[in-house]
């Protein structure tokens, strides 16, 4: 016997075998040796592990080194054009966050500061008013000429005083350093070139002051008036090269204004309590799947510049109505002190406050007789629903036990084998439904490791989000006629692409197709 190599270099990982033997997983920069006989040639086979029915095989002999992205034909074209189009996707994706995350950011830093400012203009006032109001009073002094040697005196004695307030607050207010920089908000640099400006004015109106007295013989004032003066100036001189950092205090209250301003910027922008338009015959978005974020912040977005009609609602963490419960009427003959009961089995921390605002929106929407729409995963209308809305609470305290099982099962001699085996080379960056290679297959390999019922249970739920279980069941409850959409319609289409082999076979591959919306009426 000799042995046949295979190397997967693409980024998926694929399932090699013989035609007689079971699968072999091989994941990307890995490969795998298959027994063959010393002179024969064998047919392997390779398929995709996320697509098995994305398969290809190939005639070698013994010895041989396959590449899964070359030697197998139609199906290394196909699967180097998925890789793409998911480089693609990823791309696209990586980019939506990185600016979703600017926005954000460049959001919170603008709340906080206007916070940060409003505190500052007491101090700002304060400070204008300690060196404004003494600049005043030098300049009166300034315009009164000396008629005796006591008004001299007097005169430049009065200085005294009002160059002490004048310095200091240039001490104080006009060094470049994080200590002010937090006292006066955006009025730092506005502030310290006033009180600068006002420094310089004071010397100058000194001068002229002594000027005056000498002319009339009082000279002798300018040793009351100037020690003050030069004091200033030196202490002036050394603010300029004074770095004050902020203390703890200040920095603590820094965060507490971030955190504030969080909070605002997600009521603001992020929380959503839908925008039904009553129009007759238009169609209201009446339960989505939150994990396609790209796609949620279109569908928001829209909505609230009334081009889409949304009744669907999200009251996220930080958000006014985060973790608030409301009593089920008793007309509806439910158990559980609040919605949290039947939604989802336990009361949740972030509350059910969300349902009542979603039914309103979806009485609204029927009373205007619009057209619900209910959106699945991809490629998964009309799958994932419950029973009934009695049993969405028990059936998700079900889905969240086994859930659980994930984390044992990511502890287990099994899933180290599967890293040892190449596991980690699978890319962790999110697509757009929130998913990444590498959680795609720890989760494939999670079910494996279930007994059949519970992976039957767990596989059946897929196609809508726990929320939206809840949703459908309810509507279905009432009796309200909704369609069943692909959330595909709101994801960027992939287009087509076509590998035109390098020999004199022409034919093309078609290698991606853009996903096609299905709609289904649900009586």
């Amino acid at each position: 016997m000799a042995l046949l190599n295979v190397t997967n270099d693409l980024r998926t990982p694929v399932e090699v075998r013989l035609r007689s033997e079971e699968w072999e997983l091989v994941y990307p920069k890995m490969s795998c040796d298959v027994k063959v006989a010393d002179t024969a040639v064998t047919c392997v086979e390779i398929r995709l592990v996320e697509s098995p029915e994305v398969k290809g095989s190939c005639q070698a002999r013994s010895g041989s080194s396959l590449w899964a992205s070359v030697d197998f034909d139609s199906f290394s074209r196909q699967a180097k054009g998925r890789d793409r189009a998911e480089a693609r996707e990823l791309a696209r994706e990586g980019k939506r966050r990185e600016e979703a995350r600017k926005r954000t950011e460049a959001m919170i830093k603008e709340a906080a500061a206007k916070k940060r400012d409003k505190k500052a203009w007491s101090h700002v006032a304060a400070m204008g008013i300690f060196a404004g109001l003494p600049f005043a009073l030098l300049l009166v002094c300034v315009s009164i000429p000396p008629e005796s040697t006591v008004a001299a005196a007097l005169l430049a004695s009065a200085t005294v005083p009002l160059c002490c307030c004048i310095s200091i607050s240039s001490f104080f207010g006009t060094s470049q350093n994080e200590d002010e920089q937090f006292k006066y908000g955006k009025y730092h640099t506005v502030l310290r070139v006033g009180l600068r400006l006002v420094g310089i004015l004071a010397l100058l109106s000194l001068a002229a002051m002594t000027v005056q007295h000498t002319l009339r013989g009082y000279w002798w004032t300018a040793v009351i008036a100037w020690p003050v003066a030069i004091c200033g100036g030196v202490m002036f001189c050394v603010c300029c090269f004074v770095d004050v950092e902020m203390d703890d205090e200040q920095r603590k209250t820094l965060e507490r204004e971030r955190e504030e301003a969080h909070c605002e910027v997600s009521n603001r922008s992020i929380r959503f309590e839908g925008s039904v338009l009553c129009e007759p015959g238009r169609p209201c978005v009446a339960s989505w799947p939150g994990k396609y974020e790209g796609a949620w912040e279109s569908l928001v977005s829209q909505g609230r510049n009334g081009e889409v009609s949304a009744a669907v609602v999200f009251l996220p963490q930080g958000t006014e109505d985060y973790g608030q419960c409301d009593s089920i009427p008793e007309a509806e003959g439910l158990p559980g002190t609040c919605w949290c009961t039947p939604l989802y089995g336990e009361q949740k921390p972030w509350g059910c406050r969300w349902f009542t605002k979603w039914r309103e929106n979806i009485e609204t929407a029927v009373e205007s007789g619009a057209e619900l729409e209910v959106y699945y995963f991809q490629r998964h209308v009309g799958k994932g629903q419950v029973e009934s809305f009695e049993s969405a609470g028990k059936d998700n305290l079900q889905r969240e036990r086994v859930n659980k099982k994930q984390k044992e099962f990511e502890e287990s001699p099994p899933f180290e084998q599967a890293l040892n085996a190449g596991l980690g080379n699978l890319s962790k960056d999110p697509r757009g439904d929130g998913s990444s290679q590498y959680s795609r297959e720890v989760r494939r390999l999670f079910l494996a490791s279930l007994p059949e019922a519970e992976r039957e249970f767990i596989t059946s739920a897929e196609g809508l989000g726990n929320s939206q279980k809840a949703e459908v069941a309810w509507l279905e409850k009432k009796g309200y006629e909704y369609w069943g959409v692909d959330v595909s319609t709101w994801l960027p289409g992939e287009g087509v692409e076509i590998c035109v082999p390098a020999s004199a076979e022409w034919q093309a591959q078609v290698c991606d197709v853009s996903p096609i919306s299905v709609s289904v009426a649900k009586e």
